[in-house]
């Protein structure tokens, strides 16, 4: 339960065997290198500045082409596979394959092939659809002149008439047929804005009646088409319909690609990691023939990363671990070791901030409150077997990745606590079960308020005997009697005088007075001991003595454990009366039921969103304010992406 030990890696290598070895460490999933091509790194760092930035090989822009081309027909068979239900996909378990299965079978394999064939099958689709829009696009030109009757190529065979089709707006046409007296006008049809017609004139008279229609805003019926108007609608509408049965059969041979896009995506993962072993050059320096290769790694793998080498390097390397440095404190990189239940609350601190490497990991501090103040907020022996079935059931029969397994197990510790204070609280679904707890929730408000403070009290002191401890480990046992000590005897002295007014115990009063005064005393002299002045010491003391009001606050904070406890309590409650009060059995079976697991659900699902943020916001700001501060960066390895496999080390 602690900060994994790190160190210091160098190691020269063969430019030529760089790829291999590279291989290999994404595999081990261990090693966080260092970017030695940074600025500020080489100007700290002289001797590196002769040295040259190692690149991105030539074959990178054929990877990353290559890489396009899966990514395009993963997304595109995506359309059309059947789409997996959430729990068949969560229970299918992934292939695992090491990385040089992955490569030989991806370039054994025909995805190419595919790709191409998908390619293929797209343009097809593509091609049929454009189709479509077009025929679309002539039937709608077409309808207002299906009352045609003649082919539209027949008019252009007249010699001594001119035609005209086309439209005006209605508000013309008894203007057009007023106007063009000595022409032939039919009208075809009307729509809400033009009425569309057909007319013949001399050939003489063409410009005349042209000028005539422009002045009533004339459109042209203009097309290739040759043939009759209701004909080409009818073939047109047919080809449609075909274009549709076309599409469906090309779909359902798509919808068949299942082996396909397993190939598609082994060469996904392929592409995708040999494209990050790629992009990771770039953080090395090299001359002409050696790579110089620096990073972060656990002391307990440093054998491994060991074998490793020899096992790709032989004897042609140089390989030096070195312990940290007192400068390098704020570079190293962070990893957490704990036990399953502290693992699984690790996420908690890692939301606020990692710990320095010089500073503790306070997650097994954490876990214990939060499993106590969750518990009591949530407060129901129901809902938490509900989480403790689910979680169980979930972790059994589904197949997480790791961030989602760490999760699903945080909730199901969390259920333990929930099913205790339930039983506390004589809770089971509200008061579906009726049994008398240790505390009644509709008497015992006050016995619930103690009880809330009193866990802030005890988690408040647990977190400056924390800091208390670290001081004392740093060898600064005079600042922890200054910086903790002295808030511990006025905080404790004030506690005693509340007592001894409340039980009117005169002789508390006075010692916890003295004791009071002490210790304020010792907070002004001392809390501004850093200052250069008489003045200066004084008023830091005097202002962080006026920081007594903010351990109040906080521990008013800790009433939202009673508050939030009862309300969810009260709610589920209330569901139940509701319930009762609905008429006849059939009706109370039936409807109550549904009603009953409709606002449990909901009631259940509050109240574990109310019980995680405000067990969250009393650990970062009443708890850690008080001996952690964080500042760690999070070790982040050079580790293979697994979205469609999984990948083994060999």
């Amino acid at each position: 339960m602690a900060i994994v030990k790190m160190n210091k890696f160098t190691l020269l290598a063969f430019e030529s065997k760089k790829e291999k070895l590279l291989e290999k460490l994404q595999a081990f999933s261990n090693v966080e290198f260092i970017n030695l091509q940074d600025e500020n790194f080489l100007e700290n760092n002289k001797i590196l500045k002769d040295l040259t930035k190692d690149q991105i090989d030539s074959n990178m822009a054929k990877c990353e082409e290559q890489l396009l081309k899966v990514k395009y027909s993963i997304k595109f068979l995506e359309n059309y596979l059947p789409k997996q239900s959430l729990i068949k996909s969560l229970r299918q378990e992934k292939i695992s394959l090491t990385m040089s299965e992955l490569e030989d079978k991806v370039l054994k394999s025909n995805w190419e092939a595919i790709y191409e064939k998908i390619k293929q099958k797209d343009s097809q689709l593509t091609n049929l659809d454009n189709e479509k829009m077009r025929l679309k696009g002539s039937v709608e030109k077409l309808i207002p002149y299906e009352g045609f009757n003649a082919s539209l190529s027949s008019l252009k065979e007249l010699k001594r008439t001119s035609y005209f089709l086309g439209s005006v707006p209605n508000s013309c046409e008894e203007n057009i047929i007023n106007d063009l007296n000595d022409c032939y006008i039919e009208i075809m049809s009307k729509d809400d804005k033009e009425t569309y017609f057909f007319a013949l004139a001399h050939k003489e008279n063409e410009m005349n009646v042209l000028d005539s229609l422009r002045t009533f805003g004339f459109t042209p019926f203009k097309s290739e088409e040759e043939d009759i108007p209701l004909k080409l609608i009818h073939d047109y509408n047919e080809r449609v319909s075909l274009i549709g049965a076309e599409k469906f059969i090309i779909k359902e041979e798509l919808a068949g690609y299942d082996e396909e896009m397993k190939v598609i995506q082994l060469a996904y993962e392929y592409y995708t990691n040999l494209i990050l072993r790629k992009n990771i050059s770039t953080n090395f320096l090299k001359t002409e023939n050696v790579s110089l290769i620096q990073g972060w790694i656990p002391v307990s793998k440093n054998d491994e990363f060991t074998i490793i080498t020899e096992n790709i390097l032989g004897e042609d390397y140089y390989l030096n671990f070195e312990e940290v440095k007192e400068e390098e404190i704020d570079d190293i990189p962070i990893q957490l070791k704990n036990n399953d239940l502290n693992e699984s609350f690790e996420a908690v601190t890692g939301m606020y901030s990692l710990p320095k490497y010089n500073d503790i990991d306070p997650t097994p501090f954490v876990t214990p409150f939060y499993l106590t103040f969750f518990g009591m907020m949530v407060a129901d022996a129901g809902y938490g077997l509900l989480m403790l079935i689910s979680t169980l059931l979930s972790l059994k029969f589904f197949e997480f990745q790791d961030k989602t397994k760490k999760m699903v197990k945080f909730f199901m510790y969390l259920s333990f606590p929930t099913i205790t204070f339930g039983l506390m609280y004589g809770s089971v679904f509200g008061d579906i079960i009726k049994f008398t707890g240790l505390i009644d929730t509709g008497k015992d408000f006050m016995t619930i308020l103690v009880l809330s403070l009193a866990f802030g009290v005890i988690q408040i002191f647990f977190g400056l005997g924390i800091k208390a401890v670290l001081l004392i480990k740093m060898g600064r046992s005079l600042d922890a009697f200054f910086d903790v000590g002295s808030w511990v005897i006025t905080l404790i002295s004030i506690g005693g005088i509340v007592a001894g007014v409340m039980l009117n115990i005169s002789m508390l009063k006075t010692i916890c007075s003295f004791w009071g005064i002490a210790g304020a005393i010792l907070i002004v002299a001392t809390q501004g001991r850093a200052a250069k002045t008489i003045g200066g010491k004084i008023g830091k003391g005097l202002y962080d003595l006026y920081g007594i009001t903010s351990y109040l606050g906080d521990l008013i904070s800790y009433s939202r454990l009673m508050a939030i406890g009862l309300a969810g309590g009260s709610i589920a409650g209330a569901i139940n009366m509701v319930i009762k009060m609905i008429p006849g059995p059939i009706g109370t079976f039936v409807l109550g039921s549904l009603l009953f697991v409709i606002f449990q659900a909901v009631n259940l699902l509050l109240s574990l969103l109310s019980g995680y943020v405000h067990t969250l916001r009393l650990t970062y700001v009443e708890y850690f304010s008080k001996f952690y501060d964080g500042g760690g960066r999070p070790f982040k390895p050079f580790e293979a992406q697994n979205k469609y496999i999984n990948l083994k080390r060999d």
